[in-house]
C-alpha cells in the first residue's frame, strides 16, 4: 500500500509498507474465508457422512487466509522482480545515453508508466518514491537500501550494493551500472525459466492432491450400503480419520517438494 507520511519538519517521506505484508480488502477475506470454509466443509462430509463433524471441519477453512497471505506475497515478489528486471533494462539504457542518474530515473519513470499504465503497479509507485525523494535531496543509495529491504528481493539487494559500492570508489559508474544491471537482468530471466519449466508439474500436483478426494467420493457414491459402515461406526471413521491424515501429509510434501527456492 503506497502511503504519504507527514514528519515534523513539514517534509513528506514516501514510501510503501514492506512486500512481507498483504493486506485484504474486506472483499478478498470475505472470499477466501467462504472458500476455505466450503473446501473443508465438503471434506469433511466426503470423509465422515457427519454434519456435526463437518461443521467442524469447516471452522479449519477460516485459516486459509492466512495460507493463502503467503502465496500472494510471493506472486507479489515475483511480479516486483520481472519488472524490475524492465527497470534495469532502461535504467541501462538511459546512463549509457549520458543521463545523470536523477535524469536517468525521470526518464525511467515515464517509459514505466507507458509500459505498465495501471497506477497500482508496484514498480511504477517505486519508481515515483525514488523521484521524490531525490527531489527531497536524499541519498539515492539509501533510497535503494530501503527499497532492497522492504521488497526482500536478491537481486535488488544486490543492485543497490553495487551501485553503493560504485558511488564510494568513484569508478566508473555508467559502464559498471549497465553491466550490473544486464547480469541481473540474466538472473532474472533463468529464473523466469526455471518458473515457467515447474509450472506444469505443480499442475501435476494439484490435479493428484484433488484426485484423491475425488476418488473417496466416487467410491462412497458408487458403493452405496457396501462402504456405510465407514461413515457410522467408530473403527471406520478411524479408518477415515487415518486415510485423512495421511491424504494431508501427502499434499503437504508435495507442497514442500515443489516450493523451490532459487
Amino acid at each position: 500500500m503506497f502511503r504519504v507520511k507527514v514528519k515534523a519538519s513539514n517534509k513528506e517521506s514516501f514510501y510503501v509498507d514492506s512486500y512481507d505484508k498483504y493486506n485484504y480488502s474486506l472483499f478478498e477475506w470475505i472470499l477466501y474465508c467462504a472458500i476455505g470454509v466450503l473446501v473443508m466443509a465438503f471434506i469433511g462430509w466426503i470423509f465422515y457422512r457427519n454434519v456435526a463433524i463437518s461443521t467442524i471441519c469447516s471452522l479449519l477453512g477460516l485459516l486459509y487466509p492466512k495460507i493463502k497471505r503467503k502465496k500472494l506475497i510471493e506472486k507479489r515478489r515475483n511480479v516486483l522482480r520481472l519488472q524490475f528486471k524492465d527497470l534495469l533494462y532502461y535504467l541501462g539504457a538511459a546512463l549509457t545515453a549520458g543521463m545523470s542518474v536523477e535524469k536517468a530515473f525521470f526518464h525511467v519513470y515515464g517509459t514505466l508508466q507507458n509500459l505498465y499504465p495501471d497506477k497500482r503497479s508496484d514498480i511504477v509507485i517505486e519508481t515515483y518514491i525514488i523521484l521524490k525523494r531525490l527531489q527531497m535531496n536524499e541519498n539515492i543509495e539509501s533510497i535503494l537500501k530501503d527499497f532492497a529491504t522492504r521488497s526482500g528481493i536478491e537481486e535488488i539487494h544486490h543492485f543497490a550494493d553495487v551501485f553503493s559500492v560504485c558511488k564510494r570508489s568513484g569508478g566508473n559508474l555508467v559502464e559498471i551500472i549497465s553491466t550490473t544491471s544486464r547480469m541481473i537482468g540474466e538472473r532474472i530471466e533463468i529464473k523466469q525459466e526455471i518458473e515457467t519449466s515447474l509450472t506444469s508439474k505443480k499442475q501435476e500436483q494439484r490435479i493428484l492432491s484433488i484426485s484423491s478426494i475425488a476418488m473417496v467420493a466416487f467410491i462412497s457414491a458408487m458403493s452405496g450400503d457396501f462402504i456405510e459402515p465407514m461413515f457410522v461406526t467408530a473403527s471406520g471413521r478411524v479408518v477415515m480419520t487415518v486415510a485423512l491424515v495421511m491424504l494431508i501429509c501427502g499434499i503437504l510434501l508435495s507442497n514442500k517438494i515443489m516450493n523451490i527456492k532459487f
